[in-house]
């Protein structure tokens, strides 16, 4: 084990998770205008962008993020398996909708939890072919 790029990854992982967390204990009024107000600069570039479709990518880039770091750390680990920093990223999506059910206006959704996995995935996968790319060269 790399002891100390584990707790590199391991601290920037931690801190991720609560900023997820800090979104979702948002009340739905101050979430809904941060994404509008994040929304009106964004319709610049691209004008066909609704609201809703920026809070799911919001969903997918935040979980992408999470993936890619719980994969860094757990590459530092002996039986590295993909599985593993998918599975403690889900655990952690699933918390997230569960905190959304006891915030005001908000609620957990099924939907959303697709959307996380998808990211999830996505940045576990992008991380785990970034240190296979780098393994080849070297």
């Amino acid at each position: 084990m790399k002891k100390k790029a584990f707790w590199v990854w391991l601290v920037l992982s931690v801190l991720w998770i609560g900023v997820i967390f800090w979104h979702s204990s948002r009340v739905a009024a101050d979430s809904d205008a941060e994404s509008l107000g994040l929304l009106y600069y964004i319709q610049k570039i691209l004008p066909w962008m609704t609201n809703n479709l920026l809070r799911k990518c919001g969903h997918f880039a935040e979980f992408s993020i999470l993936g890619l770091l719980l994969t860094g750390m757990f590459r530092q680990l002996r039986n590295y398996l993909l599985l593993k920093p998918v599975a403690c990223a889900f655990f952690v999506a699933l918390c997230d909708e569960t905190l959304q059910l006891f915030v005001e206006g908000r609620s957990g959704n099924v939907r959303d939890l697709w959307i996380d996995l998808a990211g999830i995935v996505f940045g576990a996968l992008i991380l785990s072919l970034i240190f296979r790319l780098r393994k080849k060269k070297s």
